[in-house]
């Protein structure tokens, strides 16, 4: 098989021409992301949240009394996670939280049909400033990033040079993976909104911020196939180029919209 297997992976880079009709006909980067997970999709949480703030700020009170704590679970952009807080004084509180969120999508890049799975977990410490002693409050803060994208993909069989045609029904053999991260320390900085009430019992948080995470950094990206393509000096400028298509793909996500609603209870 290693004698006679065609190297449509470096070869096809080099023979820019001979299927340029076909490659100019196809997309070239047509993404199929879950309609509630992909970036348009976040943002839309986004302003649907904010819109709810803007509702909210203008009913806001006191705050809780200082020395007030909570805990509560939450969901948004980030996925799920628990919350717990301490107010310290009329204006100033702490809080503290975990969150996890795991998915996938498709996209196409050019030759090469991914499917990208991030998982989000990730820790975050905030300090939540209250300008008027009231709900509406401003944060800043820092999250331990643990987001990561497994990447998997495989050469589209109608964009193979006409010569490797016959050979279409092995491509799946061969896959392009790897893992993609963000900075392991990502600043945050936001708004959000606190129900209030004297004394004990349930209430909710609204938080509206960017996760500023930094550029992605694809590792470890490599061919994995049966017959030893992958170990070839000469595939090494391919993957290069496989690698910044690919962050060129995920860096829309350098700022990372965040939205969440919590359901606390405090004591």
């Amino acid at each position: 098989m290693k004698n006679f297997l065609p190297n449509p992976f470096f070869s096809a880079t080099k023979k820019t021409n001979t299927n340029a009709q076909k490659t100019e006909n196809a997309p070239q980067n047509s993404a199929r992301y879950p309609p509630y997970l992909c970036l348009r999709g976040v943002q839309s949480i986004f302003f649907m949240l904010l819109l709810t703030g803007c509702l909210l700020a203008p009913a806001s009170t006191s705050l809780a009394a200082p020395g007030e704590a909570s805990i509560g679970i939450k969901g948004g952009t980030l996925g799920v996670g628990v919350e717990a807080g301490l107010n310290m004084s009329e204006y100033f509180a702490v809080r503290g939280g975990v969150n996890y969120l795991t998915f996938d999508f498709d996209t196409t890049i050019k030759s090469i049909d991914y499917n990208f799975e991030p998982t989000f977990f990730n820790a975050d410490l905030l300090l939540d400033f209250h300008p008027f002693a009231n709900a509406f409050r401003l944060t800043g803060g820092l999250y331990l990033n643990n987001n990561e994208v497994d990447v998997d993909g495989v050469y589209r069989h109608d964009l193979l040079p006409p010569e490797y045609q016959q050979y279409s029904y092995i491509t799946d053999q061969a896959h392009v993976k790897g893992t993609v991260s963000y900075n392991s320390l990502a600043p945050y900085l936001g708004i959000g909104w606190s129900s209030n009430q004297n004394g004990p019992g349930w209430g909710f948080n609204l938080d509206l911020g960017v996760l500023f995470q930094g550029k992605p950094e694809v590792s470890e990206l490599h061919l994995e196939d049966p017959w030893g393509v992958g170990q070839r000096s000469e595939l090494q400028s391919w993957l290069a180029d496989k690698r910044q298509d690919i962050v060129d793909e995920l860096d829309k996500y350098e700022y990372y919209p965040v939205a969440s609603i919590t359901v606390k209870y405090s004591f």
